[in-house]
């Protein structure tokens, strides 16, 4: 997988609503082109990015609710003849998750929800990780019983719940929590959701473990190299997870690192996202 470069393309960071179609429409021809002149005939899935639309990592400064929906799908339609899944990345609430999703709902592409967590194995918005992703999922069905001929198939839409943006430390101890859930991962079987994380180039002991609004100089410097974070790719994997990949300050060489340790342990490659 490869996610489409419009993250920071929000009226959070000063875009106005012509410039956002505009810029999200070349993200998706970008990436649709970078697929092409790797193998016209892959089978690399482009997810459409739908970032926060304010203020990343800050559950606390969102955006005005119908403006939020209505700049969704503004986002949703750009990207829309150009992906295969949308990406609702980084959000850091529940509420921000059902916003990213009830905004391009009309449009039914498949859509992958990623959140970002706390150091202390929570969503940035201090709610508890299974209980969210409960929530997130009944909010999904309750959905298509609004209006059956509307929505009709709307909860297969959510095909993933993923973390993102945060340490790799911390993304095991959020996918341990859900798989360890049986309820909740009976609740993901029935609706064929998927579980993954991708995420930064950071340590615990480093300053930006707690992305505050404002980092100093140096603080996303890192001391996780390559072979530690296929580690904890593999511990995903391990854990139950199907999608793997990296976030912040994570190259190219790094998500080739993850598929040569994932090709000598297995016989069959799983998915990583860039």
């Amino acid at each position: 997988m490869i996610v489409t470069n419009n993250y920071y393309v929000t009226p959070g960071v000063g875009f106005t609503s012509e410039e956002i179609r505009t810029y999200t429409e070349t993200s998706g021809e970008l990436a649709s082109d970078a697929r092409a002149r790797f193998d016209p005939k892959s089978r690399v899935q482009i997810c459409g990015s739908l970032p926060p639309l304010m203020y990343s990592l800050r559950s606390d400064r969102t955006i005005e609710h119908q403006e939020g929906l209505d700049t969704y799908l503004l986002i949703g339609e750009a990207l829309l003849p150009s992906v295969d899944v949308f990406l609702a990345e980084t959000m850091s609430s529940l509420a921000e998750a059902k916003l990213a999703f009830d905004g391009v709902r009309p449009l039914k592409m498949p859509i992958i929800v990623s959140f970002a967590l706390n150091s202390t194995g929570q969503l940035r918005s201090g709610e508890e990780v299974v209980g969210s992703v409960r929530s997130l999922i009944e909010f999904c069905t309750s959905c298509s019983e609004l209006s059956p001929d509307e929505h009709e198939g709307v909860t297969d839409l959510l095909q993933g719940i993923l973390f993102n943006c945060s340490q790799p430390e911390d993304i095991t101890k959020a996918i341990k929590q859900m798989t360890e859930e049986f309820e909740l991962v009976d609740m993901m079987k029935k609706h064929e959701i998927r579980v993954g994380g991708y995420g930064d180039r950071i340590s615990p002991k480093s300053k930006a473990g707690a992305m505050e609004e404002s980092l100093v100089p140096g603080a996303l410097q890192s001391v996780v190299d390559m072979e530690v974070f296929g580690k904890f790719a593999m511990r995903w994997i391990d854990d139950g997870a199907s999608i793997v990949g990296g976030c912040c300050r994570i190259s190219p060489e790094y998500v080739l690192q993850i598929g040569e340790i994932i090709s000598q342990e297995y016989d069959h490659a799983e998915d990583s996202i860039e």
